[in-house]
């Protein structure tokens, strides 16, 4: 598999933890469901929106390096 693949996989997987578990202490702590279901997408769209700012731009991954200023 190539690296970048790899780090991607990496990524998607850290991000997916997150998730769950922000939803895990949500549900938890008596957080309404549908309001549980709501905040997914808005969650995933931070991680990625954080992501272009640590890791590379183009694919939203905190593991890929950033690409080389032409």
């Amino acid at each position: 598999m190539n690296k970048n693949a790899q780090l991607q996989t990496a990524d998607q997987t850290l991000k997916g933890a997150i998730i769950a578990l922000g939803s895990y202490i949500a549900a938890s702590n008596g957080v309404d469901a549908q309001v549980i279901a709501l905040s997914i997408p808005v969650a995933s769209g931070l991680l990625a929106y954080i992501s272009t700012f640590l890791g590379n731009t183009n694919t939203a991954c905190l593991f890929v390096p950033k690409d080389k200023a032409d």
